[in-house]
């Protein structure tokens, strides 16, 4: 079966360390969050057909800033990745301070994608973000990564269990064009709002 859509031309412009240095645009922005080892790299590459682009790592916690990377209807920000032991005490201050700064202050945001692995989804640090951006009224999309991990029976129940809490929902694999597909349909979605 042939899945008929358009990868993402995506291309990275520019990483930020904090707040206070983000690209400043008056194009549409949405952010991409989740835990360390969610594969949000993997779907950035996915999304946009390219290898490279974002950095997939063995090792967790290799987003240490916003990266902005542009689409032609506005940008995608990937986060740093929360809840990895590894990254300094201040390091993990200094982003309990900046992301926040972020959702309160981003006038351009439209909606935010938290990306969560199915295997273990929406575990304390998702439902965190979830709750910080339910609170200031920011569009959420909830991606179940690596849903080729589980039996399609497995991925369904958990799918719906987490729309019924949390709402919009997607189950996504980087080996499944169909749901790459939804994912790119799902940003130009966010951006338009």
């Amino acid at each position: 079966m042939k899945f008929d859509f358009k990868y993402l031309d995506l291309q990275f412009v520019e990483s930020a360390a904090e707040y206070d240095q983000c690209l400043v645009h008056e194009s549409a922005e949405i952010a991409f969050v989740g835990a360390s080892n969610a594969g949000k790299s993997s779907a950035i590459n996915a999304i946009s057909n390219q290898k490279k682009l974002a950095k997939v790592s063995k090792t967790p916690g290799k987003t240490k800033l916003f990266n902005f990377f542009k689409l032609t209807n506005g940008y995608i920000v990937d986060f740093p990745g929360y809840g990895y032991s590894k990254v300094s005490k201040s390091q993990k201050k200094e982003w309990s301070k900046e992301l926040p700064k972020y959702f309160d202050m981003r006038k351009n945001l439209t909606g935010a994608i938290i990306f969560t692995d199915i295997r273990n989804p929406m575990r304390e640090l998702d439902v965190s973000m979830f709750e910080m951006l339910h609170q200031r009224r920011i569009p959420i999309l909830i991606v179940l990564t690596k849903s080729d991990k589980v039996s399609e029976e497995a991925a369904f129940e958990t799918f719906n269990e987490l729309e019924e809490v949390f709402g919009y929902s997607l189950c996504f694999s980087i080996k499944n064009k169909k749901s790459i597909g939804q994912l790119v349909s799902a940003v130009n979605e966010l951006l338009s709002n």
